[in-house]
């Protein structure tokens, strides 16, 4: 019973990171398109450098399903 739980939790476990790690290139692609709508070579760079890809992935992915969040517009515009 403890391998089937563990089993479990490790099939759950793989299918997240494969969801999320999908997910991630349509955010990092719309973080690009806001950078070029908004104009800012900042924010575009910021894409590019290394880990920080990952966080506007995520930023992008949040703003591609929930809306753009007001204090990244009013960060950037």
């Amino acid at each position: 019973m403890r391998n089937i739980i563990t089993s479990l939790i490790g099939m759950v476990g793989a299918t997240a990171f494969y969801v999320i790690s999908i997910g991630m290139l349509p955010g990092w692609v719309f973080w690009l398109w806001m950078a070029i709508q908004f104009g800012s070579f900042w924010m575009f760079l910021f894409a590019f450098v290394g880990p920080l890809g990952i966080v506007a992935a995520i930023l992008g992915l949040w703003s591609l399903l929930f809306g753009i969040p007001g204090w990244l517009l009013h960060m950037v515009i």
